[in-house]
């Protein structure tokens, strides 16, 4: 009776290549997030060469990792099994397809995909689009992966007379973003024949001479500490933090929005932030040798972030709010390892926190906000300093990411994933008329499946081609009403 309440893992193939996972890749956190995207494009697009295309790229030299079978050895540990050869039976990819004989205008559901707004706003709820996101049978945590004989990537494909969405889904222990769009990069590489131009991901194969996993030891010799290794929560922090705020993290239902932002609206941000700065920096005497700098990703995570605060927390507040900025390594690391020019298909990336009193936040600009987290990236984004970050997350159990501040914080994560450009691909070469145009991708969807219940947190998806920026955000359940009323009373024009 036993067997029926688990489920069972297939038998092991005897010609698979086995390898230990990645250690990077194997964080508690990790293997809680499973992601689900979906990209609409405004042509009939073939699904065959979609298919076909994805499967030879990972057939290919360095990316067989990807249609990896993950199972768990006898003493509990996450391997990789590479079928030495992928076949129709046991495909390197986990595929489906959907038709609909109609427009997309005429489907109940998709006809009511997303549009761009001219000003910021929320735009759905993703999880009206689940039975388009998330065919029947698609694996919605990493259990699913280890008991069934599926590779680590999923493309489902819903086609119309005059539309595609294009799906991908993956569990968060296959890649970070830039490992994403790397994949997103060398498909299309794939799709065209531009075979040459595919460059062989960092690891390369396992039965290859190459190191599969030369991340391993990061950490094990930091040269400094944490510039905030003074308020970093050890084991004992994170668990009061996570009793005194139990009921929104583990009880409380969380709901996810999208939001669009016109790109003309951070732009008129940015310079506004940037006269703001350096009009400071000649009152104070600095001049021009310390002209300052704020990105539009600053920008964009401070407004928001702003906005977020005045909402839920007074204006006189002394709660810390823990700004919790998702970066990658490959460039800070890559006279180590070669990975601002080479992919890195795995997960590779740093915390950078900003932790700043909510009064603070609220009684200053957003110019202020956007330069406390550029300096966040300055600091923190060294080669002596991601060393000492990962030193810390080998010490704390489950290699959880190490988190900075009290246990009374306000916790808000940003991940920012407009250098993987998941707008900018060039589907032309699958498109069913002919047409030599890129097809527009028209917007974005983004689900997580993330059990942990995260109180708060967003995903800037990316930008599209008119400059509009998408959001996948989520927070606790019932309150997204506050901040669509103060989107739309806001004044942004000005």
């Amino acid at each position: 009776m036993a067997s029926w309440f688990r489920q069972i893992t297939p038998t092991r193939v005897p010609t698979d290549i086995v390898v230990p996972f990645r250690y990077w890749d194997d964080t508690v956190v990790l293997k809680s997030i499973t992601i689900f995207h979906m990209s609409r494009y405004d042509a009939v697009l073939d699904t065959e060469k979609l298919h076909e295309s994805l499967e030879r790229l990972l057939a290919r030299k360095g990316w067989r990792k990807l249609g990896a079978r993950l199972r768990k050895n006898a003493r509990g540990q996450i391997e990789y099994h590479i079928p030495a050869e992928f076949t129709n039976e046991r495909p390197a990819v986990s595929y489906s397809q959907d038709r609909h004989n109609m427009p997309i205008s005429e489907h109940p559901l998709a006809s009511q995909l997303p549009e761009p707004r001219n000003r910021p706003a929320i735009v759905c709820d993703p999880e009206q689009f689940t039975s388009l996101i998330r065919p029947p049978g698609t694996p919605s945590s990493l259990d699913d992966y280890l008991t069934q004989d599926r590779g680590q990537l999923g493309l489902h494909i819903v086609s119309f007379t005059d539309a595609t969405l294009v799906g991908l889904y993956f569990n968060h222990t296959t890649t970070d973003i830039m490992g994403w769009g790397s994949l997103m990069t060398a498909w299309m590489h794939e799709l065209h024949g531009r075979g040459d131009q595919i460059q062989t991901p960092v690891g390369g194969d396992p039965e290859d001479s190459e190191d599969f996993d030369p991340m391993r030891r990061l950490g094990l010799n930091p040269t400094e500490p944490h510039v905030l290794e003074d308020r970093h929560m050890g084991t004992s922090g994170l668990v009061s933090f996570g009793l005194r705020n139990a009921l929104d993290i583990g009880f409380r239902q969380k709901e996810g929005r999208i939001i669009c932002v016109p790109g003309a609206f951070i732009d008129r941000l940015r310079v506004h932030a940037l006269d703001e700065l350096k009009a400071e920096a000649s009152q104070s005497g600095q001049g021009v040798e310390a002209e300052p700098f704020v990105s539009h990703a600053d920008v964009l995570a401070a407004w928001w972030i702003r906005l977020n605060v005045s909402l839920f927390l007074p204006a006189d507040s002394e709660r810390t709010v823990t700004i919790q900025n998702a970066a990658s390594s490959r460039k800070t690391l890559s006279s180590d390892f070669g990975t601002s020019t080479t992919p890195y298909i795995s997960n590779f990336f740093t915390m950078l926190y900003s932790l700043i009193p909510a009064r603070e936040i609220l009684s200053r600009p957003v110019s202020w906000l956007a330069q406390e987290i550029r300096r966040a990236v300055v600091e923190q984004g060294t080669r002596e300093q991601v060393e000492a970050y990962f030193a810390l997350q080998r010490q704390t159990l489950g290699r959880v990411l190490p988190v900075f501040g009290d246990s009374g914080m306000q916790l808000m994560s940003i991940s920012n994933w407009c250098k993987a450009n998941l707008y900018g691909h060039d589907f032309s070469p699958a498109r069913v008329d002919g047409i030599d145009e890129v097809p527009r991708c028209c917007s974005l969807i983004e689900a997580l499946q993330v059990p942990l219940g995260f109180p708060e947190g967003t995903l800037v998806m990316g930008q599209d081609r008119d400059g509009n920026y998408w959001m996948y955000a989520f927070r606790v359940k019932g309150t997204w009403g506050k901040v669509e009323q103060a989107l739309e009373g806001m004044d942004y024009t000005s």
